[in-house]
């Protein structure tokens, strides 16, 4: 009889490693500066050559946008009666993004179209000119101008479309990174931060955030850098998310930045977490999830956490479909959940029955991390 363990594939892909393993990675990598987000441009304007499919003549903020452009055209309307059958044109609402890098004058960029009209279509529709402004109403000006042919982007709704390259920036559009350190105290309110001098702020990933690493990313600057800008502290973990850095008279800003995002770094081990997604049937271990002693019985197979396993002999041969695996192959007296998920494929039991013995284990105070669900 051929008793030979055939490999089963995995539900949850698993990555093992010792108890206090560091993972290097760049600050970069985990960071990002204060400032560095996207921008958004608005405006309204009107889309022509329509196939009936238009606002039609009695939704009037159309017709009055529309009476408008014809008076700037120089062909004034008399009455809005005269435009009871223009069903060829709509109003719509524009959206252009300006990435985290910021825009600069003359930079093209894709213009997002949406009908905020009565319109059937927008198919085979044209913009005309329209100017775009800033999305904050205290910042005030044109920030590009838009115009050309919509592209459908969507078979089911033909009320949203794209202008590809259809915005022209017609002036710069830069994200500023520095900052005062007048402007910082008032958040932080450190008396290492000095009003006079420059700063940079670091801002941790949420998925990263915590004072373990704000401190390791402060304490990784200032042992590179502060030799660099002689001085003795170059950076301060203001909280779990910020790190403030001080950029030192005569340094270019540019320079400075690339190099703190460059340097190495060894991320403190994350949070021992096991998220399951019951939907795509996923279970995610992360950092040092561990499980107390407990013995596991579901469905008449059972699960015992420190017993070693049995070793065959003639008269007990192992099976490839055995009822009892150890999951404490190191003798450590306290098992990786990652070895429990393991010992559950060898005994290829349904995702929803390891969802429950994760479960129940945690409920009994066993499961030594944070049991997470994405519903």
């Amino acid at each position: 009889m051929n008793h030979s363990r055939i490999a089963l594939p995995l539900v949850a892909f698993l990555l093992c490693g010792s108890a206090h393993a560091q993972i290097q990675a760049r600050i970069g990598d985990v960071t990002k500066l204060k400032g560095q987000r996207t921008n958004v441009l608005i405006g309204t304007g009107l889309v022509t050559g329509l196939d009936g499919t238009g606002d039609g003549g009695q939704y009037a903020p159309t017709m009055r946008a529309l009476a408008e452009m014809m008076q700037r055209l120089a062909a004034p309307v008399v009455t809005m009666d005269e435009l009871r059958d223009a069903d060829n044109v709509a109003i719509v609402s524009l959206e252009v993004v300006i990435p985290e890098s910021g825009g600069r004058e003359g930079d093209r960029l894709d213009v997002h179209v949406t009908s905020i009209g009565a319109a059937k279509s927008l198919k085979g529709g044209r913009l005309l000119v329209t100017p775009l402004i800033y999305h904050e109403p205290h910042v005030s000006g044109v920030f590009a101008t838009c115009r050309g042919p919509l592209r459908m982007v969507n078979e089911e709704s033909e009320t949203a479309a794209v202008i590809d390259d259809g915005a022209t920036l017609e002036q710069d559009v830069m994200l500023s990174f520095l900052a005062s350190g007048s402007e910082l105290l008032t958040t932080f309110g450190n008396t290492w931060i000095k009003p006079t001098e420059r700063y940079i702020t670091l801002v941790i990933d949420d998925r990263h955030a915590g004072w373990a690493l704000a401190s390791e990313i402060a304490n990784t600057i200032d042992t590179d850098l502060s030799l660099v800008a002689d001085v003795d502290r170059v950076a301060m973990a203001a909280d779990p998310r910020n790190v403030v850095v001080l950029v030192p008279e005569g340094q270019i800003p540019a320079q400075w930045i690339s190099d703190i995002e460059s340097l190495a770094l060894l991320m403190p081990e994350g949070a021992a977490r096991v998220t399951i997604d019951r939907k795509s049937g996923t279970i995610v271990v992360s950092g040092n999830a561990t499980i107390s002693p407990v013995i596991v019985s579901q469905k008449g197979l059972t699960i015992n956490v420190l017993s070693p396993e049995p070793l065959p002999d003639p008269l007990n041969p192992t099976f490839q479909e055995q009822r009892f695996i150890p999951i404490d192959p190191g003798g450590e007296r306290e098992a990786r959940v990652s070895n429990l998920l393991v010992a559950l494929n060898r005994l290829q039991v349904p995702i929803d029955d390891r969802i429950a013995i994760l479960t129940e284990i945690n409920r009994m105070g066993r499961l030594h991390a944070e049991l997470m669900f994405n519903e």
